[in-house]
């Protein structure tokens, strides 16, 4: 079996996966050949390369980044390319965590279940990025929140997403997010990419009133 044909082969047994032990148990036995496809071009996704461009576009590489369903770290890699310094990795797989720390672009990297949220303090980066997470099998447009909760306003949340993918209920998860305050829409909700496949979404996060405060803003 060739690279791409196994890759393709795991990728159907991660759409039907039903449960978070299956998924990280393919991840974990796939590390050590995960690098050797193009999974994102398999997924119809824009590649960890482009997330890491966008984000450069948007901001600093002071800038304290969140690298979510990190993988084998292809997008901390480019970003390390574009001068980024202070990059934490989170993902479900732990052999896929240990291969990223061997690349020593990561500031700090851990394994993580994102179905459940994004773990550690509110407010505490930058810009989230996420390259391959958002896909059948693994998270969904409920993962949007979790990053967002995780970013100072004004921070991005960079993410590649694919164009059947979306079809999954980003729009409206995108909509409500908005509708509460939570994020302003600065690209990628009204279709693909020219550079294709797939759209990069890049949301801004806003400061959410609390009880007590008001918050005023503009669009």
């Amino acid at each position: 079996m060739d690279a791409r044909t196994d890759a393709a082969a795991r990728l159907a047994l991660l759409a039907d996966a039903t449960d978070t032990a299956t998924v990280r148990a393919i991840y974990d036995e796939w590390a050590p050949t995960y690098d050797d496809e193009d999974v994102a071009a398999l997924l119809g996704q824009p590649s960890p390369q482009r997330v890491a461009e966008r984000l450069a576009a948007l901001a600093g590489p002071a800038t304290d980044v969140l690298d979510a369903a990190c993988g084998t770290g292809l997008v901390g890699t480019a970003l390390s390319a574009r001068g980024f310094r202070s990059v934490d990795g989170l993902d479900l797989s732990p052999a896929m965590v240990r291969r990223a720390r061997r690349l020593r672009v990561y500031h700090d990297l851990g394994p993580a279940d994102l179905r459940d949220g994004v773990p550690g303090a509110s407010e505490k980066f930058g810009a989230v990025t996420c390259a391959g997470g958002l896909a059948p099998g693994h998270l969904g447009p409920a993962a949007l929140t979790g990053f967002l909760r995780v970013l100072r306003p004004g921070g991005v949340v960079v993410a590649g997403i694919a164009e059947d993918t979306w079809r999954m209920g980003y729009a409206r998860a995108i909509d409500r997010l908005v509708a509460d305050g939570r994020a302003h829409v600065v690209a990628g909700a009204d279709g693909p990419d020219d550079a294709g496949p797939g759209r990069v979404l890049v949301l801004e996060a806003r400061e959410v009133p609390r009880p007590g405060r008001s918050v005023a803003w503009t669009s």
